[in-house]
């Protein structure tokens, strides 16, 4: 005789496998968010050549003396708009034939609409030099920039192998920083503390139904005695 599982079982063999997925998601980013906002109380100015040449043991970063080439960038798009861009940082005076081993993750407004309208500027070469010549204020772009770099747990796997199969010539360990990020310890507490009360409150789900098949079981138990 076969038997199946109830609907109830079924749900709560979901619901148990997505709350498992969400408590690991929860705690360890959580926890990587807190090591990172305890290590970096502020942040590290440093030039970007001085970065390139030895990266140090540092995640949140005022980057000096670089310059943004939004004319080397890589983008996604969502529902043909750009979602994001990835900007080549580069030290000033440094040829756009070196390594990569920078890469600025924005959307700004300015800066997404400088390079759709680089992207949309088709037709002859006289008119794309035309369109590219009204962003060359953002084409390369010397300024300070600020920033958390992404840490391992962070990375996106996905984006990072996907930009590593661009013709960008990116360096091995290139990094990718967001823009204008800082560390939030309380943003982090935050995911653990959610982390652990999705934990506490499938405990109490668990230990219910767990009472719940005891009960069935000693009156069944009971019914078989009785007869």
């Amino acid at each position: 005789m076969r038997t199946r599982l109830s609907s109830r079982q079924q749900g709560f063999s979901s619901l148990t496998c997505l709350g498992y997925i969400a408590i690991v998601t929860l705690l360890v980013v959580g926890a990587q968010g807190v090591y990172v906002a305890l290590k970096n109380h502020e942040p590290l100015e440093i030039a970007v050549a001085a970065y390139i040449a030895r990266k140090p043991d540092a995640e949140w970063l005022v980057l000096k003396e670089g310059k943004v080439c939004l004319g080397e960038a890589a983008y996604k798009s969502r529902m043909g708009n750009v979602s994001e861009i990835f900007v080549p940082v580069r030290p000033v005076g440094e040829s756009p034939g070196a390594p990569i081993h920078i890469l600025l993750s924005t959307d700004d407004k300015a800066v997404v609409r400088a390079l759709e309208n680089l992207s949309h500027s088709g037709g002859t070469q006289r008119q794309k030099f035309v369109a590219a010549s009204h962003q060359a204020d953002k084409l390369f772009m010397q300024k300070d920039i600020t920033g958390l770099a992404r840490h391992e747990v962070f990375s996106d796997f996905l984006t990072r192998f996907r930009l590593s199969r661009l013709d960008m010539n990116l360096a091995e360990d290139f990094v990718i920083l967001d823009d204008a990020a800082v560390p939030e310890l309380a943003v982090s507490l935050a995911m653990i503390g959610g982390g652990l009360l999705i934990w506490f409150v499938m405990m109490g789900f668990m230990l219910r139904d767990a009472v719940w098949r005891w009960r069935r079981r000693r009156a069944f138990h009971r019914q078989q005695a009785g007869l």
